[in-house]
């Protein structure tokens, strides 16, 4: 468990994570993450750093993210237990606060494209078969998100009986604050193993991923205790009502250790507070600011409590 905070003295602000776990004997594979979270905000900084617009960010950050294997989103998500991907992904422009978000998709690699063409429609939330009407009407390749690496994983996940899995990172969430001051959020995730089939995760809720003028957090972990807490709306509201973004956590981080919750999150506000907590034997994030020469990059050999 860790948590660990900061204020950025100007703007941009940008934060991500790669999901919450088990170490179970394995802490070189957490470890192996660091590097792909500093490459992923790497790739975007001087475009964030020079005006991209928070939602826009916190979308190629995500969709960068699905595309790396080792984290349980796109590209890299577990299959449910019964073989099939099923990918959620949500999406929140704290400026407009809207929120869009897409439910347990099939056969495409990005969910994150779907919560971005659907921050201009009328209607911004769906589940499976009506998102795979709007990919297909926005053109999206059909593509089967499943890798032999996935297979393997699968079955011997199967026959050791829903052991845990710690050659896998988890979720992946951002969340930005642009240098107009506009805040977002993003996150994706491809559930859990040992999912029955069609059983929905808190990342396409405003539970797990949420947004507004005044902060913005992407959570992960048990989905069904992140949701039990809308622990992402508690803490934004907390914010909004007065509290920095790390006072609010403070509180959330308080009320998860005695409820023995097993989750984490990132979260930032307005005026670049930011904070990164984790009730979860690992996870890792990655905070980058102006201040900063490369990412400040986390996991639990970071602040231990």
């Amino acid at each position: 468990m860790y948590k660990d905070s900061g204020t950025a003295k100007s703007k941009p602000l940008l934060m991500l994570h790669g999901g919450a776990g088990p170490v179970d004997g394995n802490p070189e594979f957490w470890d192996s993450l660091r590097p792909q979270l500093k490459s992923t905000v790497f790739s975007h900084w001087d475009k964030i750093r020079d005006g991209m617009p928070a939602v826009e960010a916190v979308t190629a950050l995500v969709h960068e993210l699905e595309s790396l294997e080792d984290f349980n989103a796109g590209k890299g998500a577990y299959l449910q237990n019964d073989g099939l991907a099923r990918l959620s992904a949500s999406l929140m422009d704290g400026a407009k606060e809207i929120f869009s978000g897409v439910h347990l998709v099939t056969n495409i690699h990005h969910p994150s494209e779907l919560c971005q063409e659907l921050q201009n429609r009328e209607h911004t939330v769906f589940g499976p078969h009506g998102a795979q009407l709007i990919a297909r009407d926005l053109g999206i390749k059909t593509e089967n998100p499943v890798t032999l690496a996935q297979i393997d994983r699968w079955r011997n996940f199967i026959m050791n009986k829903f052991g845990s899995d710690s050659r896998k990172g988890g979720t992946v969430g951002a969340v930005v604050l642009d240098t107009q001051g506009r805040l977002a959020s993003a996150t994706s995730t491809g559930g859990d193993a040992s999912n029955p089939p069609q059983r929905m995760s808190d990342s396409a809720t405003v539970a797990g991923n949420f947004a507004s003028p005044f902060a913005a957090i992407s959570c992960t972990g048990i989905g069904e205790q992140i949701v039990n807490d809308a622990l992402a709306a508690r803490i934004e509201t907390r914010v909004r009502d007065g509290k920095t973004v790390v006072e609010a956590s403070d509180l959330s981080w308080d009320e998860g250790r005695k409820r023995k919750r097993l989750y984490g999150w990132i979260a930032l506000d307005s005026a670049g507070n930011w904070a990164v907590c984790n009730l979860r034997d690992d996870m890792v994030a990655a905070v980058m600011s102006t201040e900063m020469k490369e990412p400040q990059v986390f996991n639990r050999k970071e602040t231990c409590c």
